[in-house]
């Protein structure tokens, strides 16, 4: 391994490429995607007018989104004769009401995080960069591209494609049924994903952020107890400016995540109960685009707590690999048990000041939980997952038993 000068050595020529403009042409394809449909706080580079333009035309869909469903009120009314599935179908649209509208409203609001975030990566990276003089891994992970460009497929499938099949289908073989509402709620289908697969990126970002700095960590183990120092302080600012960045995407994404998670809950109750009553009632017309509509907000979720589990993961692999350098190095130190000693008075060797070192970072990493949250209300990770499917589960059991067949 290339001693710390010689890394900062080719810091110095490498921190010239990194820059916004790096991030910023790394996201560009689901920057677009989302400005666009007004999801979130990214925007391309362009004037501050277009994105107001472009967020006063989204609210006017998810106004229009609003109208139309109190005109569903009146009719679903006469349709459906189950109080159950009204609760369940109202407490659903208002649910899906308040969340798109926070997605178009939160960039207004919010508009100067997005620059702030960027500055943040970058300057997670460039810290990065110092250590390992290694770019191309971290920026344009693999990983990254190939989850985007399925964030981009799968947004743009399940959205306008899927709106366009639907006009078309319904147009020609059964007109009676194509209703204004039904083809909006792509719109909002599309806008939530997009949102969430947005937020699935910036978090695998931090993901492999921290695997490259484990990975750093793994090659340490063989240098002089003095560069070991050194390079596990220059670890601790690298994690300390990572666990930053995880506490600035919660305050982003914290309100969102808590009403994009309720959404997805009432979305999948109430879809997979009219899925029941269709097939209980003989209405099987809309079973296909139902059962569509719940996995699309059950993988979301899914995906959401899986990554985020990554991230969890990859933290506390961080502190295994650091106790690792003590058991890899106790037969260096001069009595082994003084590299478990805490006693100041005593003469500091090397060895000794590595273990001062690596209790302070255990310290740190004690203090500094990275878990992505929804406003506090729940950490976002495969319990929550496992919650979520249990609780579905549960209340579809329960209105199942109180629904009476009409």
């Amino acid at each position: 391994m290339d001693s710390s000068e010689d890394l900062i050595t080719v810091a110095i020529e490498k921190n010239k490429k990194v820059n916004e403009e790096t991030i910023k042409k790394l996201l560009k394809p689901m920057t677009v995607i989302s400005w666009v449909l007004s999801a979130g706080i990214c925007h391309p580079d362009c004037s501050r007018v277009a994105t107001i333009i472009v967020r006063v035309i989204n609210l006017a869909i998810c106004t229009t989104i609003v109208v139309y469903g109190a005109i569903d009120f009146f009719f679903f009314e006469g349709v459906f004769k189950s109080d159950t599935f009204k609760i369940m179908y109202y407490t659903n649209k208002v649910s899906c009401y308040v969340s798109s509208y926070w997605c178009v409203i939160q960039e207004l609001v919010q508009h100067k995080k997005w620059p702030i975030l960027i500055k943040m990566i970058v300057k997670v990276d460039k810290r990065i960069i110092s250590r390992h003089g290694n770019l191309e891994d971290i920026s344009y992970n693999g990983l990254i591209n190939k989850f985007q460009i399925f964030a981009v497929i799968i947004t743009v499938l399940l959205g306008p494609f899927s709106l366009i099949c639907h006009a078309v289908y319904y147009y020609n073989i059964r007109p009676e049924d194509l209703f204004t509402s039904d083809l909006l709620l792509y719109h909002t289908i599309a806008q939530s994903l997009a949102m969430n697969l947005f937020f699935d990126i910036i978090v695998l970002l931090i993901y492999s952020r921290l695997r490259k700095l484990n990975n750093g960590i793994n090659k340490i183990q063989d240098l002089g107890s003095g560069n070991v120092v050194l390079e596990i302080r220059r670890i601790r600012e690298i994690y300390n400016g990572i666990c930053n960045l995880v506490r600035y995407v919660n305050k982003i994404y914290g309100v969102h995540l808590l009403l994009s998670t309720l959404n997805a809950f009432t979305m999948v109750v109430a879809t997979l109960f009219r899925i029941y009553m269709g097939v209980v009632e003989g209405k099987n017309m809309f079973i296909l685009i139902n059962n569509i509509i719940w996995i699309t907000y059950t993988v979301k979720v899914t995906l959401n707590c899986v990554i985020c589990t990554f991230v969890r993961g990859e933290s506390k692999k961080t502190g295994i690999l650091i106790h690792k350098i003590i058991l890899a190095r106790i037969s260096k130190c001069p009595r082994s048990c003084e590299l478990y000693s805490m006693d100041i008075t005593k003469p500091c060797d090397p060895e000794t000041n590595l273990q001062r070192e690596i209790n302070n970072f255990s310290s740190q990493l004690h203090h500094s939980t990275m878990n992505f949250n929804a406003c506090g209300f729940f950490i976002i990770d495969n319990k929550l997952l496992r919650s979520f499917i249990g609780v579905i589960t549960t209340y579809l059991i329960i209105v199942v038993q109180f629904y009476v067949p009409q």
